[in-house]
């Protein structure tokens, strides 16, 4: 039996009695080291199992989540449109800036027949004909006033009366500009100068791909109408003649 001193009095106590024979002071008896680590592990299995069912619990809704933030991302790689092929823009017809056109002649003799053009350049005048406008060239074949060549403006005064008439310059392609004596219209209009040498100055047109032509007009100097008359259609122009 083993034994050990009392704490109070010095005596000699048995390890297994609870109190001192002598004084009778009770003894401190120390836990064993087997208790100390079996109540260690009892509480190590306790929090696993906990940290376990919190970890059950949570995972659905981590997955859920998980499912949440990809889903968005999957849906918009879905919905995302494919980029779609240009269409290739489609190349004006040769010739189709001339506008072809017939009238019946009011007087019943005949038709009059009109291919016009539009300038490819505009001007633009001062006060009070001022905002850009384009030139039209016209070339006019009537039963009753025969062929003409005709310029005209939306707004402005060409200096050139029907009872005096005018020189213009008009320019084929890259060649040498060429006078041509034109005239104002019979009844005093000035936005239409009648330019004169029909023949001449079709054959020349038929030839070429570019006219300019430089006229007078009051209190503006004499701008220049650039005129793109590539393909032009005699055919279309007066059809069956």
């Amino acid at each position: 039996m083993a034994m050990t001193k009392c704490r109070e009095c010095g005596g000699e106590v048995s390890t297994k009695a609870e109190a001192c024979p002598k004084c009778g002071a009770k003894r401190k008896t120390n836990t064993g080291c087997g208790t100390l680590i079996g109540v260690a592990v009892l509480i190590v299995i306790a929090l696993a199992f906990i940290g376990q069912c919190s970890s059950n619990t949570s995972s659905p809704t981590t997955s859920s989540a998980a499912q949440s933030n990809t889903t968005p991302s999957v849906t918009a790689a879905v919905a995302q449109p494919q980029a779609s092929t240009p269409i290739p823009a489609t190349a004006p017809q040769p010739g189709s800036q001339w506008d072809y056109r017939e009238d019946k002649d009011p007087m019943g003799k005949g038709s009059a027949y009109f291919a016009s053009v539009l300038s490819t350049n505009t001007v633009n005048f001062g006060f009070p004909y001022s905002g850009a406008q384009h030139g039209t060239l016209t070339l006019r074949t009537h039963p009753r006033y025969g062929k003409d060549v005709i310029l005209s403006i939306e707004r402005g005064q060409f200096l050139c009366p029907s009872y005096d008439g005018c020189t213009v310059l008009v320019r084929f392609d890259e060649g040498k500009a060429i006078r041509y004596s034109a005239a104002g219209a019979a009844d005093n209009s000035t936005e239409t100068i009648f330019i004169r040498g029909y023949s001449s100055f079709v054959g020349h047109l038929e030839k070429s791909k570019r006219v300019r032509i430089s006229a007078n007009v009051y209190q503006e100097g004499a701008p220049v109408f650039e005129f793109d008359v590539s393909g032009f259609d005699p055919a279309k122009y007066k059809p069956g003649k």
